[in-house]
């Protein structure tokens, strides 16, 4: 009779052949990770919060200086951009690589309640924080629904 089995499940003996087939599996994987940053597809962690009347971003970018991240604030939308190129002398034979030339974009959308006269942003310990003040007249109000 037939027996069911998941995809990843893997038989108890090697009767035909998959110990070896997952074996090839977890080998190329591992292979494929060795040298892949998580910053290769964009993704850099980040955290957007209101605190004191400003928008302030927070994003974690190790290993990156102040000359190798742009900010810009247009129309609303707040874009952060880097790039950092890994200068490797000539004849360098890493044994294990995993620092990789990096290059990130990412925008968030703030809306026209903001004040672009007084922003900032400072790179302290490898996280970059934006801080991006609301502009007086356009501060969110709070109305009080009365019944009838």
């Amino acid at each position: 009779m037939f027996e069911y089995r998941g995809l990843l499940d893997r038989p108890s003996r090697d009767a035909s052949g998959w110990d070896e087939l997952f074996r090839g599996f977890d080998s190329l994987f591992r292979e494929f990770n060795r040298d892949l940053p998580l910053t290769s597809f964009g993704y850099v962690p980040s955290e957007l919060v209101e605190e004191d009347g400003n928008y302030v971003l927070r994003l974690e970018a190790p290993g990156l200086t102040e000359k190798d991240v742009h900010v810009d604030l247009n129309d609303g939308v707040l874009t952060v951009t880097a790039a950092r190129k890994l200068e490797v002398p000539e004849g360098y034979q890493p044994l294990r690589r995993e620092r990789n030339a990096t290059r990130f974009s990412r925008s968030y959308v703030l809306g026209d309640a903001i004040d672009p006269e007084k922003t900032a942003a400072e790179m302290k310990d490898g996280v970059l924080t934006v801080s991006v003040a609301k502009a007086e007249n356009r501060k969110r109000k709070n109305i009080a629904v009365k019944t009838s």
